[in-house]
């Protein structure tokens, strides 16, 4: 092969920056493959309390479907908050044992439903405020950086003079 021809496969390993890794296409609907799998699998194990994931993890599916981000970071701290408060739901049904009327109980509580969609508002506000108070934070800290080291330039300007700068005297 000639020096100035490059083929297709070389072409593509220069698009993608040295030691990232090439994600495939269908990370999406793995999650979605896995997610069906382990409520099939809940499903036919413990009924009330499948319902009651599903039920509970609602604002959680809603973050999903809203979410357009690569990475989906509303969905995952949505979900994660979600999951929180479920957990104490779930941990009752299964102390009850897990039967319908131990599911009637749980959700019959409107305790238990704040819990769970208290928990996942929790995640929507954090993904909403957080951000913007970090930016904040990180804009206060440069200008203090950017103050601290004009103070030092102007410190060593009166100690050692003008050529400490770099910047050529006209003369």
């Amino acid at each position: 092969m000639a020096r100035g021809t490059t083929t297709a496969k070389t072409t593509a390993k220069r698009k993608t920056k040295p030691g990232a890794r090439r994600r495939g296409r269908n990370t999406g609907s793995a999650a979605i493959t896995l997610t069906v799998i382990v409520i099939v699998v809940l499903a036919l194990t413990a009924l009330p309390l499948c319902l009651l994931v599903i039920g509970g993890m609602l604002p959680t599916a809603v973050a999903v479907v809203v979410d357009h981000h690569q990475r989906r970071y509303l969905a995952r701290t949505v979900g994660a908050m979600n999951l929180a408060g479920v957990m104490p739901g779930a941990l009752r049904l299964w102390e009850a044992g897990i039967s319908f009327d131990s599911l009637q109980q749980v959700i019959d509580s409107p305790y238990n439903w704040l819990v769970m969609y208290g928990a996942a508002a929790i995640g929507w506000v954090l993904y909403f405020c957080v951000p913007p108070v970090v930016a904040m934070v990180i804009e206060v800290r440069v200008d203090e950086t950017k103050h601290r080291l004009e103070t030092q330039a102007k410190a060593l300007v009166e100690e050692w003079g003008e050529e400490v700068t770099g910047r050529k005297r006209d003369g």
